[in-house]
């Protein structure tokens, strides 16, 4: 298992074992952070994730026993600037703790994360309400991950990935798009997905090639009140077959479902936001995961 935060919105964890396997990874986060009247913003967020149990292959799922615990914490900055008002350009870098244990077993890392830089367009804006076809407002976006992290520098590791917020050990591209549209002026939905290649490393010492992510999420937001809204999503994650010396590995894949819940606070004078954020991963489609709870809270400015 390996950590990797995500900021504001979903904190998810695939991962194979207890002990890690020398495969699994992570993604980031692909939420807004720069509000459309703002030009610049920064955030800090920290996050903890604790397992539950794991899914096998056959997605079977499993408690950890008595003696078996995985626990990791992450702090995660991130930056934004919005020019011109339909293009947001993102960058992120994190640092992380991680500690696992069972029965003769205990491991404990901490480590710096990759680079990622991720852009963001609002291609169309949503239809106006008296519209006789309501389209939603799309926004596509594309990323860069640089293998930055300190698994990157531990050539030999039997981790792979290390942790994902301690880097994958490898260069990473993708492609998301995203539909919103404003049920009523307090209800939004939206629904989005995101691809994303690995390129073959040698973060092992020899040639390893991630298998592709595939994400996909359900969600709304509800404006409690003038500064306050609340977020309830779904979000499924799926990893290809890890290939080592060309050669796939068949049950490297992995899938995990998550239930996303979370609070949002805007003061609008200071433009100062805070949110704070609960993953559960439910015992459903899952399978080749660790399933577990995650907290997140997340403190963020914005500047105009």
């Amino acid at each position: 298992m390996r950590l990797r935060g995500f900021a504001i919105a979903a904190l998810l964890l695939p991962a194979r074992s207890v002990f890690g396997c020398p495969c699994s990874d992570d993604a980031g986060s692909a939420v807004s952070l720069v509000r459309e009247d703002e030009r610049y913003a920064v955030a800090l967020s920290w996050s903890a994730r604790r397992a539950l149990g794991r899914f096998d292959t056959w997605g079977k799922y499993r408690e950890l026993a008595a003696d078996e615990a995985e626990l990791g914490e992450e702090l995660l900055l991130r930056a934004g600037l919005r020019a011109p008002r339909r293009w947001e350009w993102l960058g992120e870098l994190g640092y992380s703790a991680y500690r696992a244990h069972a029965a003769g077993f205990d491991e404990r890392q901490t480590g710096l994360g990759d680079a990622l830089i991720r852009v963001r367009y609002s291609a169309f804006d949503e239809a106006m309400p008296h519209a006789s076809v309501p389209w939603p407002a799309v926004i596509v976006s594309a990323l860069v991950r640089a293998p930055l992290g300190s698994v990157a520098s531990e050539a030999g590791t039997s981790f792979g990935s290390g942790g994902a917020s301690r880097g994958l050990g490898a260069w990473e591209v993708g492609a998301g798009l995203e539909l919103r549209r404003s049920l009523t002026p307090a209800l939004e939905l939206w629904l989005g997905g995101e691809a994303a290649h690995r390129f073959e490393d040698h973060v092992l010492g020899r040639a390893r090639r991630l298998g592709p992510r595939l994400e996909a999420a359900l969600g709304s937001r509800v404006s409690v009140a003038p500064w306050l809204s609340s977020t309830v999503a779904l979000r499924l994650r799926s990893i290809g077959d890890v290939e080592l010396e060309r050669r796939s590995l068949p049950g490297t894949s992995e899938r995990l479902l998550s239930v996303v819940l979370g609070l949002t606070a805007f003061d609008r004078p200071s433009r100062f936001r805070s949110a704070v954020t609960l993953s559960l991963d439910p015992p459903a489609v899952s399978r080749g995961a660790t399933a577990g709870a995650a907290l997140g809270v997340s403190l963020a400015v914005g500047f105009r």
